[in-house]
């Protein structure tokens, strides 16, 4: 009779408990060399793929053509989405800079008003401080088993050192547009993993704003629609109705547009619910701790239930501390990203139970479907 070997299987328990042992830099750098592996490896395949086409003798030269011109349409898609980010990066730009213009000539009587145009001056003035220093990088590699919560980019320590300038490290807030999608938590060479707001252990400060600031976000949004519009006549019976449509898209940017003043309450925390297994089922991000017991300069302490000024700002009028379409932004106050980002809107807010002290909510972030991403934008880190 045989006798058995079990040596290949000791042999395997100590190699998965030597893996298993690596510390977390050697690790990160061995997950690092294997997507920068990774990347190339389907540009190679493409290639290969066009080369090898005309070697198929059940292909007739027209079927042959059209797949190839298939694969460079694909490829000349890729390019042309990369070229359109960018021009909306720079249009994004562009608006804040024409706010800031106008927040920078607002000189108001009121000393309270004064005090509000100021911030919002020097929030904005950082903000673009940081964007117009932003890279652009393209997602090219995400994980099955972390795809909700971590993802790579084709940006790492090379582009600091061709640039002579930190832009990409630990701690890089990531964006689109003006909207979260996440941070930089590890810098290789040519790429970087960045951690979205989806997962569970990112948690950024934030507070509700409701008003002008979250009117121009419904606008952004608004005129993108009305351009998509504008060139489909084939979604309307007749042209009249594409006329009516578009009037009424006109008058609610108006109405959004005449509608001045932004108001800032309560302040929390947001993280989201995806843990490093598979795909969440959803992108519902979480807040906790929202209240607004201590008065600060957008404001003064507000009664959590009623929503009433308390202390020596009696006067002002009751508001509600959180609502189902507030916009929230960050506030700077966690140390990673800058104040005046956006991050999510609320779309529920829980019942207060009896002796809470703040509210719990459930918002969806304003970069909109996370596992549809191809192109972010990275900031410099803060600290």
């Amino acid at each position: 009779m045989r006798r058995v070997s079990y040596r290949p299987y000791l042999f395997l328990i100590l190699f998965f408990f030597f893996v298993m042992s690596l510390p977390q830099e050697a690790s990160q750098r061995i997950r690092s060399c294997a997507v920068s592996s990774f990347a190339p490896c389907w540009k190679g395949l493409k290639a290969i793929s066009l080369l090898t086409l005309p070697l198929s003798a059940n292909s007739s030269a027209d079927s042959l053509e059209l797949e190839r011109l298939s694969q460079e349409n694909q490829l000349l898609r890729s390019q042309i989405e990369n070229v359109r980010q960018w021009l909306l990066y720079e249009d994004r730009i562009q608006e804040q800079i024409t706010r800031y213009k106008l927040i920078s000539k607002s000189n108001p009587a009121d000393e309270e008003l004064k005090g509000f145009f100021t911030r919002r001056s020097e929030e904005l003035c950082h903000a673009l401080d940081l964007q117009i220093c932003a890279l652009p990088a393209q997602v090219i590699f995400r994980e099955p088993a972390s795809w909700s919560s971590t993802l790579w980019i084709n940006l790492g320590e090379k582009e600091n050192q061709k640039l002579k300038k930190k832009i990409i490290g630990k701690n890089s807030p990531v964006l689109i547009g003006t909207s979260i999608v996440g941070i930089v938590e590890y810098v290789g060479d040519h790429q970087s993993r960045v951690r979205l707001i989806t997962d569970s252990r990112l948690v950024p400060s934030v507070r509700a704003s409701r008003g002008g600031e979250q009117n121009h976000y419904v606008l952004e949004n608004l005129e993108e629609l009305v351009f998509a519009l504008e060139l489909r006549e084939d979604l309307f019976d007749d042209r009249e109705g594409k006329i009516r449509f578009s009037t009424q898209l006109n008058d609610l940017k108006r109405k959004l547009l005449e509608q001045s003043g932004n108001i800032y309450l309560a302040k929390g925390e947001l993280h989201g619910t995806s843990h490093p297994l598979w795909r969440s089922r959803s992108q519902v991000l979480r807040g906790v701790g929202f209240n607004y017991d201590f008065a600060d300069p957008e404001g003064p302490a507000r009664d959590l239930r009623s929503g009433e000024p308390t202390g020596t700002m009696r006067k002002k009028e009751a508001l509600p501390l959180l609502k189902a379409g507030d916009l929230l932004v960050t506030t700077g106050l966690d140390g990673v990203f800058p104040p005046g980002f956006r991050v999510a809107i609320v779309s529920k807010v829980q019942t207060l139970k009896e002796g809470a002290s703040s509210y719990e909510i459930e918002a969806a972030p304003t970069a909109g479907n996370l596992d549809l991403l191809t192109h972010v934008f990275v900031l410099p880190p803060q600290n």
